[in-house]
């Protein structure tokens, strides 16, 4: 853990120090690396908390998570990208003992506080400032424990997103975002490459 917060610290570091300038905070050739901390809620393919009867096939559960993202541009205002994370939750009951989980998905941005400003007479700022909205889609694989089996239950998420990154520096910015699917809130840094 010592040596995560060191290369965390290491890399906001060459960040902050790095001095080239940019016209817009997104354009075409940007590529952004997000690590971020969500609260989402997957939807889990299963039946173990239903009978044999219930027609219900599935649940959906919030947990924490640590997301990676990287988003790459392939217009002047979109984005495509991918997303990885690592969370669960604890036990909420006798019998279930909690859950890790890891999903994994495509991302798709459109950034229209740069079309905003590019039609605009106004300096609005629009080179540290870069707010998106999006669609994520994907899938993963949960671990569920209970007390007296573990059983390996597929995820499904899928939804719309909103989000904003503020650029401190060239190259690092502050980003948040709020959504459905792949988080309901989220929060993190953000490194242009």
């Amino acid at each position: 853990m010592k040596k995560i917060i060191t290369y965390i610290l290491l890399i906001t570091t060459l960040a902050l120090l790095t001095n080239n300038t940019q016209a817009q905070a997104w354009d075409k050739s940007s590529s952004v690396l997000t690590i971020g901390v969500s609260l989402s809620q997957f939807y889990h393919l299963d039946d173990y908390y239903y009978t044999k009867n219930d027609s219900r096939r599935g649940y959906k559960l919030l947990t924490e998570q640590f997301i990676f993202q990287g988003e790459f541009g392939i217009h002047k205002y979109v984005g495509l990208g991918f997303l990885v994370g690592v969370g669960g939750r604890g036990g909420l009951s006798n019998n279930y003992n909690g859950e890790l989980n890891i999903p994994v998905g495509l991302v798709s941005n459109f950034h229209f506080y740069q079309l905003i400003a590019d039609n605009s007479k106004k300096n609005l700022h629009a080179d540290k400032t870069d707010i998106y909205a999006g669609i994520n889609i994907g899938s993963g694989v949960a671990f569920t424990y209970y007390t007296n089996s573990t059983r390996v239950v597929p995820l499904l998420f899928g939804g719309l997103h909103a989000g904003i990154r503020y650029y401190i520096s060239p190259k690092f910015a502050l980003n948040a975002e709020a959504g459905m699917g792949k988080s309901m809130v989220n929060a993190g840094f953000s490194f242009k490459l």
